[in-house]
């Protein structure tokens, strides 16, 4: 847990950096909480992504105090829904999230990413159908399946982005920074969300890489193979 959270950090922080794979073009901000903050990184589950082909949006979350003495390395653990039903005071996500294709690759605005971008053509609420849920391996983080297609449209090809809206909660627990003696304790704290993330407009989390696809790539098929491309945008089933 300790090396995926260092992981996670430096790969916030150095965009060239290329430290696995699901994870280098996903952007992070640091949000308010009730008490301090929360760490949210958003992208793609599989990049790049193709049309017609299924893949889905990750949301890792992390409570947050601030940075270590190591850069690479902050005060926070996994908000981490996993078998903490029993507990006193237990982290809960209750997040939705609308995929978005939009005009161009506009940034959002607002604080915090609050306030949609101009030009969004086409929304669809993929945690209608994909709820949310805690990858098996990955704690902190979480995933809503979909298929993206290219509705088209648009002489540049428009662009992709996300919405998340809703709230978290991270009970309280401890972090120890290393080389240090003691461990910091982490206060319960509950954030609202709602933030737009758009590919390759990250203007709220300077120097952090999200260079995530703008139009998704075409299939690797041919019309003669019989492969025709699909416009249902996002769609959740096999055509």
């Amino acid at each position: 847990m300790k090396m995926k959270q260092k992981l996670l950090a430096a790969g916030a922080m150095a965009a060239s950096s290329v430290l696995f794979g699901s994870a280098i073009a996903h952007e992070s901000r640091v949000l308010p909480a009730s008490v301090n903050n929360i760490r949210l990184t958003v992208g793609f589950h599989a990049e790049p992504a193709f049309e017609d082909t299924f893949n889905g949006i990750d949301v890792i979350l992390y409570s947050y105090d601030g940075a270590c003495a190591d850069p690479t390395d902050f005060w926070g653990n996994p908000i981490d829904t996993r078998g903490t039903a029993g507990n006193a005071d237990p982290d809960t996500v209750n997040l939705t999230v609308d995929a978005l294709y939009l005009k161009n690759q506009t940034p959002p605005t607002g604080p915090n990413g609050s306030v949609a971008p101009a030009g969004i053509l086409k929304t669809l609420a993929i945690t209608n159908a994909s709820p949310l849920k805690a990858s098996f391996s990955d704690p902190g983080t979480y995933n809503s399946l979909f298929r993206p297609t290219n509705p088209g449209g648009t002489a540049s090809g428009g662009a992709y982005g996300f919405r998340i809206k809703g709230a978290v909660h991270a009970g309280p627990s401890t972090y120890k920074c290393e080389g240090e003696a003691s461990d910091h304790a982490l206060a319960a704290r509950t954030a609202t969300i709602d933030a737009y993330f758009i590919c390759g407009a990250g203007t709220f989390s300077p120097g952090h890489s999200f260079n995530c696809i703008e139009a998704i790539q075409s299939f690797p098929g041919k019309a003669e193979d019989g492969y025709e491309p699909s416009k249902a945008y996002g769609s959740s089933g096999h055509r």
